[in-house]
């Protein structure tokens, strides 16, 4: 596994010389390398195609620019997340985005069956998480990102993620589910 990132990393730091170098095809391969990733976590964090979209082009503009700009990105794949997350929880700030997560199967992490027709459905459930939350869980169970590579990419502890997840699985139950809590309270 290590000497994969290791072969990743130097693989990276090859294409960023041969971009400023002035090759439009290494771009491209970089890009194609990580495009998919970049924008399912926009479109999945944002719930809103237009604004997911906006910022995966800003994201990769931004990268290019940096590579041209001189600077070694070691950790690209890193780099294109923690910026898009940034840009994405600017985002939901500063315009408060409705989340339109449509995609996303009816079920809780970990494989429950969701009544989703209590509740409007699993988008409006996720809107009521606080973003940390949902950012945390999104990463790990529709990026399938462990969660000692969430924490890096976050810039927090894995303890912290632990909780963010487990809370964000603890609140969908409770959101998804209100007459099992109905029940269990009784």
């Amino acid at each position: 596994m290590l000497e994969e990132v290791s072969q990743t990393v130097l693989q990276d730091l090859q294409l960023q010389q041969r971009i400023r170098g002035g090759d439009d095809a290494a771009f491209a391969e970089l890009y194609a390398g990580y495009r998919q990733g970049v924008y399912l976590y926009c479109t999945r964090f944002l719930g809103d195609r237009p604004a997911a979209e906006d910022i995966f082009q800003e994201v990769f503009l931004n990268l290019l620019e940096r590579i041209r700009g001189g600077s070694d990105i070691e950790n690209v794949q890193g780099y294109l997340l923690r910026s898009a997350r940034n840009r994405c929880l600017n985002v939901i700030r500063d315009r408060k985005y409705p989340k339109d997560v449509d995609e996303l199967e009816e079920f809780l992490p970990g494989g429950e069956r969701v009544m989703v027709g209590e509740y409007d459905d699993l988008e409006s459930a996720l809107q009521e998480l606080p973003a940390v939350n949902r950012e945390a869980l999104l990463l790990c169970e529709y990026q399938g990102y462990s969660y000692d590579e969430i924490a890096a990419m976050t810039e927090v502890p894995v303890t912290t993620v632990r909780k963010r997840i487990f809370r964000a699985r603890q609140r969908l139950r409770q959101i998804l589910a209100p007459d099992m809590n109905r029940t269990t309270e009784r």
